[in-house]
């Protein structure tokens, strides 16, 4: 699952053909977290938190909040007041998303390759 998600060439396709924007935040000139997003392909109304991602030395010094603090602005500035993200059922992410204002939308699951994404969604209105 990770290879078909995370690969350097999934990433770099998705930079090049401007499929996904990414946010890469460093520390002392360290990269230490990022986020992908992107406008929904199937509602571009609504924009979707693809990735985020926090090196585990610096959870808890709010680069998640940073990120999506970020985010939720360049959806804002995209004249857009909608943001989705996808949190695996049984992640423990989804308290930091609710405290982030995220609330969970809907259920999904998703097949990746022969595995399965057992989503909430979840969304907030900015």
């Amino acid at each position: 699952m990770l290879g078909e998600l995370y690969s350097f060439d999934k990433i770099h396709s998705q930079i090049k053909n401007d499929t996904q924007i990414y946010i890469l935040l460093e520390e002392q000139g360290k990269p230490v977290a990022f986020a992908g997003y992107s406008p929904r392909e199937e509602n571009p109304e609504i924009y979707k938190l693809h990735k985020l991602y926090c090196l585990p030395e610096t959870q808890g010094k709010g680069y998640g909040k940073i990120l999506i603090n970020e985010v939720s602005q360049r959806t804002l500035d995209a004249g857009k007041r909608t943001l989705d993200l996808n949190v695996n059922r049984h992640n423990k992410a989804k308290n930091f998303y609710e405290k982030m204002g995220f609330i969970v939308a809907y259920e999904e699951d998703i097949p990746i390759g022969e595995y399965w994404m057992n989503d909430y969604v979840m969304r907030k209105e900015l």
